[in-house]
Formats: structure tokens, sequence, C-alpha cells
């Protein structure tokens, strides 16, 4: 089987664009594709939140709210995670759906919302979102991320879950590039995990070592 985690910026595309198209491929191979969006807080994630939503960078009274609205939509996103993977991303795709598509802003009310559309608990939900579980959560990730040198939104860790001592780090990875080697016929229904992680060796691919 293989593993994906890709670090995202959770008001950013790249996550909301994806999943359709890891479904639609999770299905026509053989290997098994398990996948979830690490979100990724830093000055990188805040300018590029400020730069796609037109805001003034060069205000700081807007770069903090940017940013307190950023650290907790990740926060939101750790505690519906709590209730299972599968709510916690759709959780994360109603709120980007209603912010990016149809330009609602963050709010508690859209909090709420996007909760129940999910089927989340929405009373255990409230709780976790503004606990210290979530906020360990949120730094564990980050910790992950600073480990593995992982500085950028839009870098995927890939693991041959068949073979766990290594993985392979890929900087601006997109799904797009997955689903166009499939259709160009490089990559085989009958493909394996390790088949499928070569596809990927260019000069800027490292190895890392669990």
């Amino acid at each position: 089987m293989l593993e994906i985690h890709l670090f995202v910026n959770p008001l950013g595309m790249r996550c909301f664009r994806c999943e359709n198209d890891v479904l639609r491929v999770d299905h026509e191979l053989n290997t098994k594709i398990n996948y979830q969006f690490v979100p990724l807080f830093n000055m990188q994630t805040i300018d590029d939140t400020l730069q796609l939503y037109h805001l003034n960078q060069h205000s700081l009274q807007v770069r903090q709210v940017v940013a307190k609205t950023l650290f907790q939509v990740i926060l939101d996103y750790k505690a519906a995670l709590f209730q299972g993977r599968k709510r916690g991303r759709r959780y994360l795709l109603h709120l980007q759906n209603a912010i990016i598509q149809n330009d609602v802003s963050y709010s508690l009310s859209l909090v709420k919302q996007a909760a129940r559309d999910s089927h989340l608990d929405l009373e255990m939900f409230l709780e976790d979102r503004q606990s210290k579980l979530a906020r360990h959560a949120f730094h564990e990730d980050q910790q992950v991320a600073a480990e593995l040198g992982v500085n950028q939104t839009a870098t995927a860790v890939v693991f041959d879950t068949d073979q766990t001592d290594y993985g392979f780090l890929i900087p601006q990875f997109d799904y797009e590039t997955l689903i166009q080697m499939f259709y160009e016929n490089r990559l085989s229904r009958g493909q394996n995990a390790k088949q499928f992680i070569a596809q990927f060796h260019h000069p800027t691919l490292k190895i890392i070592q669990k």
C-alpha cells in the first residue's frame, strides 16, 4: 500500500482539488493509496494566504488576522480528525468549498455548518477545537515537518508500506501529474507501490530514512 502525506495550506486550493483525483487513481491502480493532508503553518503559508486572497501583505494587523485564522482553521481540522480521518478530510473540504468556491468568510457559523455537513458530533467538535489535545496535534505536525525539512506546501512524503525503512520526499507534488501519468500509460493497473514511487525520480528527489 502507498502512504502519501501531503503538506498543505488548509486555506489553499491544492487539497481542495486533489481528493477526487486521488479517488480516481485509487480505484484504477492495483496499489491501494492511503493519504492524509498535513497542514503547514509558517511564514510562507501566511504569505501565500495573503497573496491568494489579495490582502495587504504590508499590514501587520492583516497579517496577524490571517495568522490567527489559519491557526484556528488547522485546530478545527485536527479536531474533526479526532472523529475519523474520512470525516476530518470531509470537514476540511466542506470548509474550503465555502471559503474558496463560494467566497464565504470564515466564522463560527460556517465552522458549525461544515461540521454538520460532515456528520461530526457538533458538541464534541466544538469542545475539541479549543482543546490542548488539538494544539498538541498541531505542534506534532509542525515538528514532523521540521524534522523532514518541509517548509513549503505541495510537498509530499511517500512511503511504500511494504518497505517502511525509506520514504521519498517530493517537492511540488501534485495529483494532476499523477493523473496525467496514468492516462499516458506510464502507470499500469498492475503496478505495485515500489514501481509507482520509481516514477518520481528527478533531480529534486530526496531520500529520507525513518
